[in-house]
């Protein structure tokens, strides 16, 4: 296993990606400073992990992004586990699973995932990754592109800022839940939907980051 730090930065590398990853964009992403993003490029590209070019930007390597999608693997395995035996909200998941992806081994790993039955989808519906870097397949598309008056289904929603998860919690929209987009409003791109017998406004800020199905 690699470093904290390094993970991290693959991590973020394949969040971000699979485009070049600017500089200023990836120290703006893990709160550091551009001149440590600078460095720890330069390592990541000494080791074969990352194609690095001074002022394009940076992009996994094949053997990069099979390290990034494994900590990807643990973090949304950890998720699962924690909501399905410990029964902790949506909201809190991201954070905790940050904290002990990094101290995973192999064998905890494998023995989660069996005990879990091999999900392929973690609590906040993001695609886990298979032991050997496979994604499930699917064609989920985010909520703010979607038609008016078409069946949907969520099937994805934002795990990394606990105040979104928990006001779309409050709000019924989690993996799952059934809805239609009523309206659209033309000045700010907001959508009125309903939910079952209630109706919700969402932003276009928040819309854009909610990743749905349509039916047929």
């Amino acid at each position: 296993m690699y470093s904290v730090a390094i993970e991290d930065y693959l991590k973020s590398l394949w969040k971000l990606g699979p485009k070049d990853v600017g500089t200023q964009e990836l120290a703006s992403h893990l709160d550091v400073k551009p001149a440590s993003v600078t460095k720890m490029m330069l390592r990541l590209t000494e080791m074969g992990l990352v194609d690095h070019t001074p002022y394009k930007g940076a992009s996994l390597t094949r053997q990069g992004e099979l390290e990034a999608l494994s900590v990807v693997r643990r973090h949304r395995l950890l998720e699962t586990f924690l909501s399905q035996t410990l029964g902790l909200g949506r909201d809190q998941l991201h954070a905790e699973a940050e904290r002990l992806e990094h101290a995973l081994s192999k064998e905890l790993e494998d023995a989660i995932a069996n005990y879990l039955g091999n999900p392929v989808r973690d609590p906040h519906g993001h695609p886990i990754p298979g032991p050997n870097g496979e994604l499930p397949g699917g064609f989920d598309i985010p909520l703010s592109d979607c038609p008016l008056n078409k069946s949907l289904t969520v099937m994805q929603i934002p795990d990394y800022d606990s105040l979104v998860s928990s006001w779309l919690e409050t709000n019924g929209i989690f993996p799952g839940v059934k809805l239609i987009i009523e309206s659209r409003d033309d000045f700010d791109g907001g959508i009125n939907c309903k939910i079952d017998n209630n109706e919700v406004r969402i932003s276009s800020s928040i819309a854009s980051l909610v990743k749905v199905s349509q039916e047929d």
